[in-house]
């Protein structure tokens, strides 16, 4: 079932008419693989200091057996994207699933702590329909259903594709962009009670192969070379350069071994570094409402969106990769005599129907980074 949505999901994008849209996808795939290498490596050190079995379930992504929310990785991603709250109710819930499981669990506990390369291709089917997801959202929105089907869309999609536990964030975070109710349901089913919770466990071969871990260090280099190139977080690039070094080093030491299905992710990583992707297309949904108050003073920078006699400026915020980004939206009090897309610096005062009514209107440049950081 699991790889029937994926593969459903990647020809769906495969499909997309849009060549932007296309690039789109694959740069959120390939920023949640880039988001999720430094934790995936720090876990495989650690599983490998400690030497206890049974420790992959907790300190991989989430790819084995049992409940995949166990994974502490994956916590501390869902502690920066949805808070810590939320990332400690699914780890204990996880907890607990595991322990009324705790014979299936344990018996097909993985002995071997998890190695970099195997768990990138666990992560792979994820980051795929994380970043459908992202492209999909303005076409087949969840915020337009009820909010009790979205709830229930949300809980068959965490049931049957099953991610692991760091591509489940991935998803979720996709989801939440358009509908938080979706993907809170998502939260609550994926890696808990899914497919992979309580169905039979397949344990994952863990090969290494040179080729891989070559394209691999060269990926995470240009991206910390490029001070995160859009698709992470600038605080994430020391992280990230320090498993560029680690992956060439795991080249060299892996130069007789051959395993070229490990070659897939990290050429999907390549390819999303390189393929300059624009920033993702802006759907107004209630997801979008803003913030701001009457009176407040404001400046911001983003490109217009003009509909009729209604305009805003549109800027994404990206809270650790591409996958989780999400607009921030401003309208605005009267539609400035610039097409859709110009870059726009409005200075204004938010009036009563909380639009921005502008006293000075400058158009500027293009960023180099078209995204703002949370």
């Amino acid at each position: 079932m699991r790889v029937a949505l994926y593969a459903a999901a990647s020809l769906a994008v495969a499909l997309l008419v849009s060549p932007d849209s296309l690039r789109g996808a694959l740069a959120s795939s390939a920023s949640a693989l880039f988001e999720a290498t430094p934790f995936l490596l720090a876990s495989s050190v650690l599983a490998r200091l400690l030497r206890r079995p049974g420790a992959a379930a907790y300190l991989g992504c989430g790819c084995g057996g049992g409940p995949s929310a166990r994974s502490l990785p994956a916590a501390v991603a869902t502690a920066l994207v949805f808070g810590p709250a939320a990332a400690a109710a699914r780890l204990g819930a996880a907890i607990v699933v595991a322990r009324i499981l705790r014979r299936r669990v344990h018996s097909h506990c993985p002995e071997e702590p998890p190695e970099l390369l195997s768990e990138l291709a666990a992560l792979l089917p994820s980051a795929l329909l994380a970043g459908a997801a992202t492209q999909f959202g303005g076409l087949l929105d969840p915020a337009r259903l009820s909010p009790a089907l979205g709830m229930l869309t949300g809980a068959l999609l965490g049931f049957a594709a099953a991610p692991c536990a760091l591509g489940g964030v991935a998803v979720a975070a996709a989801l939440h962009a358009r509908s938080p109710l979706a993907s809170a349901a998502f939260l609550c089913v994926a890696g808990i009670v899914d497919l992979r919770a309580l169905g039979p466990h397949r344990d994952l071969v863990r090969r290494r192969d040179a080729l891989a871990y070559a394209l691999l260090s060269a990926a995470l280099a240009a991206v910390a070379l490029r001070g995160g190139e859009s698709l992470v977080h600038p605080h994430l690039v020391p992280a990230i350069g320090t498993a560029a070094a680690v992956a060439l080093f795991g080249a060299v030491a892996s130069r007789h071994e051959l395993a070229p299905f490990r070659r897939v992710a990290p050429l999907v990583m390549i390819a999303g570094a390189f393929s300059g992707a624009p920033a993702p297309a802006y759907h107004a949904t209630e997801t979008t409402l803003d913030g701001l108050f009457p009176g407040e003073r404001l400046t911001f920078t983003g490109t217009l969106v003009r509909e009729a006699a209604h305009a805003a400026l549109v800027r994404y915020a990206i809270t650790c990769c591409r996958a989780d980004a999400a607009p921030v939206v401003v309208r605005l009090a009267e539609v400035p005599p610039y097409g859709t897309g110009t870059w726009l610096r409005v200075d204004g005062r938010v009036d009563g129907e909380l639009h921005l009514d502008a006293s000075d209107i400058r158009r500027v440049p293009s960023p180099a980074d078209p995204f703002v950081y949370r």
